[in-house]
């Protein structure tokens, strides 16, 4: 997997450790958030124009993230939802009470899913955790809906730093090709290998929150997340992709 420069790498970690720190006022830390997703969509683009132009090599490889307990739904939607917005593909199955997640995409994408996950799962579990739960409201499905609408936003946030990146950019390859083009190849060759690999597979069912009460709050928080994020619209997230089972 090709891994970001130790440099980039550095000022990202920096980046993410204020953001993360719990005496980070919350509007600051969007700020460095904010800046640790331009900078990362920024790598993203590069590697793609030079990995299209022949300069460096970024084959498709795969990610494998095993997720428990707690919360392992929503971690594991979060886990979706980011290599979504970077162009990857995610399938999952159960082994015991764990989830294996298969993350399929270019190395230089694959490396930027794996730092983000990690640190948005820490912002996730220790918000959750601060957010008072409203008198008269049952805890886990708060958490649960707060989780659910914290995922929709920082993914919303992923998917508009990718676009704004890929538009900015004024590189273009010898053959004239534009970054939004690059992109769209990629993703396409990223497709393929995975349908490759994985040809029998279905939908997983989308989740249903039956109480929606923390939803707002958790979009709230994912404003001020560790990331700039990918739009999935205004439904609710969707599901992760699951092998064929009896």
């Amino acid at each position: 997997m090709t891994g970001i420069p130790e440099r980039k790498l550095e000022l990202v970690r920096k980046l993410l450790a204020v953001a993360e720190h719990p005496g980070t006022d919350p509007t600051e830390a969007a700020v460095y958030l904010e800046k640790a997703y331009a900078v990362m969509a920024a790598y993203g683009i590069e590697q793609a124009m030079l990995a299209d132009a022949g300069v460096v090599a970024d084959e498709v490889g795969q990610l494998t993230v095993t997720v428990g307990n707690p919360y392992q739904a929503d971690r594991r939607a979060l886990l979706a939802g980011v290599a979504a917005a970077l162009r990857c593909r995610a399938i999952y199955w159960r082994s015991g009470r764990e989830s294996v997640v298969r993350v399929v995409g270019f190395g230089s994408d694959l490396a930027v899913v794996e730092l983000l996950f990690t640190s948005l799962c820490l912002q996730m579990g220790s918000g959750v955790l601060r957010v008072r739960v409203p008198e008269g409201l049952a805890t886990v499905s708060f958490r649960k809906s707060w989780m659910a609408g914290f995922v929709h936003r920082v993914c919303e946030r992923l998917g508009e730093a990718e676009r704004r990146a890929a538009a900015d950019s004024a590189a273009s390859t010898a053959g004239g090709r534009s970054a939004e083009l690059v992109l769209v190849d990629r993703r396409a060759q990223v497709s393929r290998v995975y349908e490759e690999m994985f040809p029998r597979v279905r939908r997983g069912a989308r989740r249903r929150l039956r109480d929606w009460s923390g939803w707002e709050d958790g979009r709230a928080a994912g404003d001020q997340a560790d990331l700039e994020a990918p739009r999935v619209g205004s439904q609710r997230p969707a599901g992760l992709i699951g092998p064929d089972t009896a």
